[in-house]
């Protein structure tokens, strides 16, 4: 009888972590989008993806200086795969998968699926 408890009780337990680490259709375009901007080399793209609050402070040119200076971009190569890590709240995080290294991106968005959050970071 524990034994079937304590199964019942994993079954559950794995089945509402699971249904919490669904990527929401929002964020799924999003991400997307991103992707294929970064691959073009487009951060103008990017940058027009961003919420009018996060130009202020992430302005094109802090962009552009982002991708091309601390991220590298031209040395880690395209995108060629992203994964769901987590969701926190409602921002999503992904693995990035590079030609030539990882990464993982937070991305965070407001109610016109405009990027209000993001970081992107190199592993």
């Amino acid at each position: 009888m524990k034994k079937g408890i304590v199964l019942i009780v994993a079954l559950l337990s794995f089945a509402l972590g699971f249904s919490q680490e669904t990527e929401k259709a929002n964020y799924k375009t999003t991400v997307d989008q991103f992707t294929k901007h970064y691959n073009d080399g487009n951060y103008r793209a990017i940058y027009n993806m961003l919420d009018d609050n996060f130009k202020k402070t992430f302005t094109l040119e802090k962009v552009n200086t982002f991708f091309e200076n601390e991220i590298n971009a031209e040395a880690l190569g395209q995108i060629e795969s992203r994964d769901l890590k987590d969701i926190t709240r409602t921002g999503h995080t992904y693995i990035l998968t590079f030609e030539n290294g990882t990464g993982e991106a937070f991305f965070l968005l407001d109610e016109a699926n405009k990027i209000k959050g993001f970081q992107l970071s190199k592993k």
